[in-house]
């Protein structure tokens, strides 16, 4: 690279010795366009330094191969679920690496590529306005990689913001994610940003005007807030709760969360949520700005009427939903939320199942079953309905035993597996191991067990101690004179 000082020489030689561009070439060893660049520059600056040549990493170069296996591992990932440069420096780290951020950041620069948007910056007061959306993140589900839909909410006032994991964006899931976070905030902001969603306009009329769904409108109408929605594909329109999304995916899904169940998997959210919101200054601030939650919580359910069939099963959606066999043919109500289906007759509930988020799937209750298995007690080896996994292992053993020795033996299964409803699971199981251990074989014999059970697990009655007894006052009874009522005995009490 030319120094300041050689440009000075070679204008100089130009400009006051006024020598050719052949003859400074001559004398320098410049080519002669590089000297007539040099001579052409209308304001002379110092010469910038060009890199032509890719810069060694000496502190860097034994990680690579690490940054390079993220990347490619990366490529086979979600897009919103990829490592930053931030989370890559962090791993390095670990490693060993002593080298700096922008290290790092350098090389990575070779493999990212993100173009940044700008945006105008907003203020908003306390408790006045939040954003609702929805985003993707991925997670391990009983070990299977499972999509998870995540209804965010952000208080703009604070920048805090509260998340549920559902398994879809159903109408269900979207009122349950309100409860929640309102519950959670302990209040309700005074307007709320969406974007165009299904479950909350019918039709977009134009400009800012919306056709809303009548369950939306009921929704907002329990909790006394209003709505504005975003212009189509104007996400920026509702930037803060987009930003939202995107940090709840790189904070809580990378890497994968394991659960074994979307219960399990928003307990995780909440703690981390919780975490979050602890170290930011305004958010107590903001949650006393919200309007008073009311005293009754809104119903989000979904209603259906259904029939229940000859099976005595009940169909929603794609699936089935067993009801006790008393109920065949008859007409009922299903109300679904988003984990659970409740299934009425004449408004008292008469079963209750987690919601199945598969097709054509079933959610059987043996117990549904069991006055019809003590009519048709045969059909237990057949049925469907008995599924002995689910039952722990001594029962199948305990039935096996019932039927070498009884040709009634199923019966008498059956009339053992109603106990349950008047005792104990836990007190039954013992009951039978017990049976087992002692070659007990009937129903009366698994009863009489199970009532001694009973007996021993009254717990004891522990006497005053001494010293408890000191501290009760003593009680002095006066015993009344008699005598006055003497009269009355025969003989006047003589």
């Amino acid at each position: 690279m030319i120094k300041m000082a050689q440009l000075e020489d070679i204008r100089k030689m130009y400009f006051i010795e006024d020598l050719s561009i052949r003859e400074i070439s001559r004398r320098t060893g410049m080519h002669r366009d590089t000297i007539s660049k040099y001579i052409s520059m209308k304001e002379p600056k110092p010469p910038k330094y060009k890199l032509t040549k890719e810069r060694k990493h000496p502190v860097l170069d034994p990680y690579i191969p690490i940054i390079k296996q993220i990347i490619e591992e990366d490529k086979t990932r979600h897009r919103k679920q990829r490592h930053t440069g931030t989370k890559i420096f962090e791993i390095l780290k670990k490693e060993g690496f002593t080298g700096g951020y922008n290290t790092v950041m350098d090389y990575l620069r070779k493999e990212y590529r993100k173009q940044k948007e700008a945006f105008l910056p907003l203020e908003f007061e306390l408790g006045t306005y939040a954003e609702v959306d929805w985003t993707e993140a991925y997670f391990y589900l009983k070990g299977k990689e499972t999509k998870a839909h995540i209804f965010v909410m952000k208080l703009r006032g604070s920048g805090g913001f509260y998340v549920r994991a559902y398994p879809f964006e159903k109408q269900e899931a979207f009122f349950d994610g309100h409860i929640k976070c309102f519950e959670f905030m302990n209040g309700v902001p005074y307007k709320i940003a969406y974007d165009n969603l299904k479950t909350a306009v019918k039709k977009i009329l134009g400009g800012s005007n919306r056709e809303e769904q009548e369950q939306f409108i009921s929704l907002r109408t329990h909790y006394l807030y209003e709505s504005t929605f975003c212009r189509p594909a104007k996400g920026s329109d509702k930037g803060g709760v987009e930003n939202a999304g995107r940090e709840v995916v790189r904070r809580f899904f990378v890497p994968y969360p394991e659960v074994d169940s979307f219960e399990e998997l928003n307990e995780y959210l909440h703690k981390e949520c919780v975490k979050l919101l602890e170290k930011n200054p305004k958010w107590e601030a903001e949650r006393a700005a919200l309007r008073p939650l009311p005293k009754i919580r809104f119903d989000g359910a979904r209603y259906k009427e259904a029939k229940v069939n000859r099976y005595s099963m009940v169909q929603f959606e794609t699936n089935w939903y067993s009801v006790p066999t008393i109920y065949v043919g008859e007409k009922v109500t299903v109300k679904a939320t988003a984990d659970e289906v409740k299934i009425q007759y004449k408004g008292t509930i008469i079963a209750s199942h987690p919601r199945i988020y598969g097709r054509n799937q079933e959610q059987i209750i043996l117990d549904h079953y069991l006055e019809l298995l003590l009519q048709k007690s045969r059909a237990l080896d057949n049925t469907k309905v008995y599924k002995p996994q689910t039952l722990a292992p001594i029962y199948e053993q305990y039935r096996r035993s019932l039927n070498a020795r009884s040709p009634k033996g199923n019966r008498e299964f059956v009339r053992i597996l109603m106990l349950h409803r008047d005792y104990p699971p836990a007190l039954v199981t013992e009951a039978v191991e017990i049976a087992m251990a002692y070659n007990v074989y009937s129903y009366d014999g698994v009863l009489n067990i199970l009532g001694q059970l009973m007996v021993s697990n009254i717990p004891e009655i522990n006497p005053v101690s001494k010293d408890k007894l000191q501290n009760i006052p003593e009680v002095v009874v006066i015993s009344p004179d008699l005598s006055k009522y003497r009269v009355l005995m025969p003989g006047g009490g003589q």
